[in-house]
């Protein structure tokens, strides 16, 4: 939710509101993971971004690491939208999707990258602190942008994301990428 007070020019602006939204003004679902209610707010959405951004960017590349960060942002904005009546700003719901995009493409390539499972244990710990930190009393965190955006992440890392496999090309072992929905537009 939102950090702090939500006036009328964060509302105008863009903020996730459901009566704008189920009025028609479905840019909220995205115009609202790029307000902040606070100098805080954003300093932890940064770092957030910049703790986990280079390495989703490096795997994923620069347009999906985008394409990733939008999609991740607008679910957890949308699953926001259908359990959380109380208007919501912030970056976290695509922060946590770039979370779970990474989380799935280490599982996904656990025989290929070393410290797949400490990297898999931190991000537990991380997932776990901030959702309860989410359920503490006052709280004004949206668990519900957070879940959305990390499923966004995983769906979008399961069906876009980096799929690797070694293949055999000219005799020699190579690493390609064969993203799963790039695969089914193929056949």
């Amino acid at each position: 939710m939102l950090q702090g007070f939500i006036g009328d020019k964060l509302t105008m602006m863009g903020a996730k509101v459901n009566r704008a939204i189920a009025e028609g003004q479905f840019y909220r679902l995205l115009t609202s993971m790029f307000l902040h209610g606070s100098l805080g707010h954003l300093l932890v959405n940064s770092l957030s971004t910049y703790s986990i951004g280079p390495s989703v960017e490096s795997w994923f590349g620069k347009k999906r690491f985008i394409a990733l960060y939008l999609f991740s942002g607008f679910c957890g904005n949308l699953m926001s939208f259908y359990f959380l009546p109380q208007p919501s700003i912030g970056a976290s719901g695509a922060v946590f999707g770039l979370l779970g995009a990474l989380a799935f493409f280490l599982v996904r390539h656990r025989g290929l990258i070393r410290g797949s499972e400490s990297n898999l244990t931190r991000f537990a710990y991380v997932i776990a602190i901030n959702f309860a930190m989410g359920l503490s009393p006052n709280s004004q965190i949206d668990n519900f942008g957070h879940l959305g955006g990390l499923l966004g992440g995983v769906i979008f890392s399961y069906l876009i994301g980096p799929n690797l496999t070694i293949e055999r090309i000219r005799g020699r072992p190579v690493l390609v990428d064969r993203p799963l929905l790039t695969q089914a537009i193929r056949k």
